[in-house]
Parts: structure tokens; sequence; C-alpha cells
């Protein structure tokens, strides 16, 4: 969609009524665009039943959400563009909607607009993580993963300054952890999520003559206690550690944190997350990967997955290993 698919809708000439279009013949729900009588663009989305309690609609900047009620227990949800400077959002909103409900059952506009108010609700809580600069879910447990695997795995087994030197993921290295000549690389996912290790470029996974490590760890959230950690509570701890070590290994923890865009809001204090699963699997000859060495020239800067179940045959005992890595 573009700006004309709006433009070319006439203003509404009744106060009291929009002048709408299909916005898509194929969609299985009924979305409409068009305009109101303050010639406002529109897109909205009308059921006739299954619209009782629905979600608060969220607030967007320059983007009023509002739902009419209609008889019975039908509901209009109403997206208006109040501000034009804000239209590519409007634009790449409105997209978002139709592709995350292309697969909803046709004519199923009741439950369909009870997914789009969470949709929504989605939206703008990545607006706002945007604008406040707030770490985004994923980043949150990037950083949790690669923090418990220092806490849990290289702290114990070395002291807090070679511990926090170790630490490369904060700095933007190819790999998380450096310890002599191994690397170690933590991927972290949710455990409800498919088994895939998500690989950033082709040098990620390249030994370039060190032995290389891949750490995959599983989280939950998870209710306080029994093992659970918040971001904020993460730190704390480590920071304590850190601290006794001196205060040049806690500033060095420091500028990793800062490296990483973290800076403490309450935000953080929630959710709390629960390891679940932690595997090592060590990279070596046929191991599931992409490298430079055998990219056609040209081309670079790949990312892809990798199923798990592919890389069975290269787990590696973790205490026997880490215990080899840091003899």
């Amino acid at each position: 969609m573009d700006e004309s698919d709006w433009r070319d809708i006439a203003t509404a000439a009744d106060p009291h009524a929009d002048n709408v279009r299909r916005a898509s013949s194929t969609h299985p729900l009924d979305f409409f665009r068009g305009r109101n009588h303050a010639g406002q663009y529109i897109f909205a989305l009308a059921a006739n039943d299954s619209c009782s309690e629905l979600p608060k609609p969220p607030r967007l900047n320059g983007i009023d959400v509002s739902v009419e009620r209609r008889s019975g227990d039908g509901a209009r949800l109403v997206l208006t563009l109040e501000d034009r400077d804000q239209f590519d959002i409007f634009r790449a909103l409105c997209g978002h909607l139709l592709d995350a409900t292309a697969d909803h059952p046709r004519g199923a506009n009741g439950p369909g607009l009870r997914l789009v108010l969470r949709r929504l609700a989605d939206w703008h809580n990545m607006l706002r993580r945007r604008r406040e600069g707030l770490l985004t879910t994923e980043e949150i447990i990037g950083l949790v993963g690669e923090l418990l695997f220092l806490r849990d795995e290289v702290m114990s087994r070395a002291g807090a300054a070679d511990s926090i030197a170790a630490w490369r993921g904060a700095h933007r290295d190819e790999q998380d952890f450096a310890i002599g000549a191994w690397q170690i690389e933590v991927k972290t996912q949710l455990s409800t999520s498919d088994r895939r290790l998500l690989i950033s470029s082709e040098a990620q996974l390249d030994t370039a003559g060190s032995r290389l490590l891949l750490c995959h760890q599983a989280v939950a959230r998870a209710p306080a206690g029994g093992g659970t950690v918040s971001l904020n509570a993460l730190i704390d701890g480590l920071n304590l550690a850190f601290a006794a070590a001196g205060p040049p290994v806690l500033e060095e923890f420091e500028a990793a944190l800062e490296a990483c865009r973290y800076v403490r809001r309450e935000e953080y204090d929630e959710p709390e997350w629960l390891l679940t699963d932690r595997r090592l699997f060590e990279v070596r000859d046929d191991f599931p990967r992409l490298t430079p060495a055998v990219l056609p020239n040209g081309v670079h800067a790949v990312s892809y997955s990798i199923l798990l179940s592919a890389c069975e045959s290269f787990a590696v005992d973790l205490d026997h290993t880490l215990g080899e890595v840091f003899s």
C-alpha cells in the first residue's frame, strides 16, 4: 500500500460516516481503508459478534486507536492517522496487521479484531522501547543468556578479572567469549521456541585456527523463586562479585554493559527468567555452517539458522570440555 490508496478516496461527506474501500479483496477479514469527514486517513475492522471484554486499545503517537461499540456483541476498530508526518509508520502498521491475520479463518472478524488489538499492543511496546531506548525482548534474552553463562561457567572456573576480560560479546566480537585458543558462542532462546540456532554472520562459526564451542541455552519466563532471576537482579549480583575484585574490574564490567546499551530501568525487574537447558557443541569438521571459504565471491553479511537436531553428533560433555578450556 502507498499513500495513493488513501489519497484517492474522497473525504467523507457525512460527519457521522466514513468513506471506505475494502483493503484487500482476498483477505479473510473485512479490513477497510478510507477517509473520515475531516479528511484523515483511517484503517478499520468491524465485527458483528464475539467482541465482549476486548483489550484496551493502546495509545500510539500520531495514530488514534479507538473501538466503537455496536449493537449486540459487535464493535468497530478504527485507526486514524492524526499526524500526516507519521504516514510511513501508519502504512507499515496497516500492512503488518494485514499480514498478521492473513491465515485467520474467513469471516471470523470478532476473534480477528481481538488479535489485531494484541498486535497493536505489541507494536506500541516496540515503538515505546525504541523511543525510550529500552532493550527488546530478544536483546534481553541474549544478554541474560551471556550473563548466566558468565556467572555459572566462566566465573566458577576463572577469577573475576579474567572472566570479564573473556566476555567479548558485549564488544561486538564475532564470538561471545575468548579463553586462550578457545572461542565460545552462546545462543539463548525461549524454551517454547523452535530449536533453531540463529547465526548472525558467516564469520560467527568460522574457527579460523581456533577451537570453537557453541553453547545452546533455553530460558523460560517463570514466577519468582526457584532459581529465577530478572535482568536487573542478575546484574546486581555480578556487580557485587566484580566490585569485590576491585574498581578496575567493576569498571570493565560496567563498560561492557554500556556497550550492550544496558541502563538500569525498573522495566528490567520483570520478567524473571529460569534457565531450563544448557548444552555444548564443538564446531568442527562438517558441523552445519556457512563460512567465508564456502561462499561465492562477493557474497557476505549472511545470516541463517541451524536446526539444533542437526548438531547432535557434535555434542560434548559440558563440564569435561570446559574443564579442558580453563585448564
